[in-house]
């Protein structure tokens, strides 16, 4: 419910001339944005066009150049300080979630949240059920003690959104949502909009920076739009379509609106003929899986669906044996069969795995782009055992140009990229060793429709040439739009396999509920 000011909606937010520049770029252009009060705004626009920057300005991570002002509720926010970001009113869940992986949601909850105590001690055991309580609205069953680097992203990204609601002053100020969805699978959506419309409602702003259109258009009332750090259009979503935005955010005609038939988008894709099995799994159990068997043909795109804790999230690395622990069951890869599949024999089979956390498990960030690219590469370039450095930078330019990423920052750090260049490099990295298997692990969870795309694209015309592909997501839409075929897991077993006419969002999401 917004609240008024003279019968109109009084502003939560208002910045004035907002710019930031980095060494040779403009990442803000004088961005001048009001947000009402018990509203819900979106923010959206390609990686790159300045929406983390000015979210990160509003939280003191940067601070802008000279000139820039902003106010909460009427009261003036001093723009790059932290601390009084937080005393105004501005609540954060990050893309990076600013999770310590060392410790567990117990302790990772408490830090922000406060501990719960008794007689001037911490009282453990209050702490770990007040924290069970939260992460159970989301549906998680978390253990509260164990390390968040073993969880899994959906889970980090849990504890995170439900320590930002949690206790909320609400009413006044701004809570301020970067990707939240990114990890999550439908029904954690629908939790977390339900808690969004619930905090909104009490006249609470809040700002959504997000790639989904179709979420943005069910939870979002307005929406701005960001291209290369400036705001090209502003406005209430009552009166545009996803279409609309979708160009708006291109700055081009889309080839297609974001709302088309998947069916014209399978009618496009090479009709595979029949092709030697390049992978084959059988009676895989682990974790969460219950005796998985698939096999995959060569220029096969093979997709993998399903909840949280249906094996989903699991399979892709056990596929590529980077989770062990508890695995039993047989794998064959070009006609090799293991009992026991370790990362190291994975890959000399030709199995390469692009993982689901880009920032934690994919890029070495101290490195430079091309570092990046270049690591598995490496033993091939060097000659009499030197490594010739012109030679390693040629060959990732090369690698970054063939998959459309940004060659000019090949000697930059990796994490001065945005989210969908870091991922392009990721998966040019992965190509450049001419890998059987291709496997990876929600491939576009943060990026940007135009790098969607690409993925999608770079995908399809691998498989053409050969290349056997296990894409696991649980963004439906990336299924569709790049997969041959889609296995749907549900209680670790596979419950559906779909094809062809077969294959639609309906019957992929009814199959993953247990829904006819």
């Amino acid at each position: 419910m917004q609240a008024t000011t003279n019968g109109h909606p009084r502003v939560a937010l208002r910045l004035r001339s907002v710019s930031k520049t980095f060494p040779g770029v403009q990442a803000l252009n004088g961005v001048d944005l009001e947000i009402a009060s018990g509203s819900v705004h979106a923010l959206l626009g390609h990686n790159g066009c300045g929406k983390s920057t000015l979210v990160k300005a509003l939280a003191g991570v940067h601070a802008p150049d000279p000139g820039a002002e902003a106010w909460i509720d009427d009261e003036e926010l001093e723009l790059g300080d932290p601390v009084d970001a937080e005393r105004k009113g501005l609540r954060f869940v990050h893309q990076e979630l600013g999770i310590i992986l060392e410790l567990g949601a117990v302790d990772n909850v408490g830090l922000v949240l406060g501990f719960a105590r008794r007689r001037g001690h911490i009282n453990w055991g209050r702490q770990a059920t007040v924290t069970k309580e939260l992460l159970a609205e989301f549906g998680f069953a978390l253990d509260p003690w164990q390390p968040l680097g073993e969880a899994s992203p959906p889970e980090r990204a849990a504890v995170a959104i439900v320590r930002a609601v949690a206790g909320w002053e609400r009413g006044r100020g701004v809570l301020v949502l970067d990707e939240p969805t990114a990890a999550l699978p439908a029904h954690e959506v629908h939790h977390l909009f339900r808690l969004i419309r619930e905090v909104s409602a009490t006249g609470t702003a809040v700002l959504l920076v997000s790639h989904r259109l179709d979420e943005v258009m069910s939870i979002a009332d307005h929406a701005t739009v960001m291209r290369a750090g400036e705001i090209v259009w502003n406005g209430a979503l009552a009166d545009t379509s996803m279409g609309d935005l979708v160009k708006l955010i291109a700055d081009a005609d889309a080839d297609a609106d974001a709302d088309q038939d998947a069916a014209a988008t399978r009618a496009r894709r090479r009709e595979l003929v029949e092709a030697p099995v390049t992978l084959s799994v059988s009676n895989v159990v682990g974790r969460y899986l219950r005796g998985v068997s698939f096999s995959v043909r060569e220029g096969e795109i093979v997709g993998v669906a399903g909840l949280l804790g249906s094996g989903r999230e699991e399979l892709p690395y056990v596929v590529a044996g980077a989770q062990t622990a508890g695995v039993t069951g047989t794998f064959t890869i070009g006609g090799v069969s293991q009992s026991e599949l370790s990362l190291l024999k994975a890959r000399e089979l030709g199995v390469a795995l692009v993982p689901a956390d880009r920032a934690q498990e994919a890029i070495f960030s101290d490195f430079t782009t091309s570092e990046n690219v270049s690591l598995p590469g490496l033993p091939s370039l060097a000659r009499s055992g030197v490594l010739p450095l012109a030679g390693v930078r040629r060959f990732s330019r090369e690698w970054l140009r063939s998959v459309h990423a940004d060659e000019e920052a090949s000697e930059r750090k990796i994490t001065t990229l945005s989210g969908g260049n870091q991922q392009k490099a990721v998966l040019a990295r992965w190509l450049s060793v001419a890998p059987r298997v291709l496997v990876l692990s929600e491939p576009t969870a943060g990026i940007d429709i135009g790098a969607r795309t690409m993925i999608y694209e770079q995908l399809r015309q691998r498989a053409g040439d050969g290349l056997s592909v296990l894409m696991a997501s649980s963004d439906v839409e990336d299924l569709l739009a790049s997969c041959d075929r889609v296995i749907v897991l549900r209680d670790g077993v596979i419950v559906a396999e779909l094809e062809g006419e077969a294959m639609s969002k309906p019957a992929i999401l009814g199959a993953m509920e247990g829904v006819e």
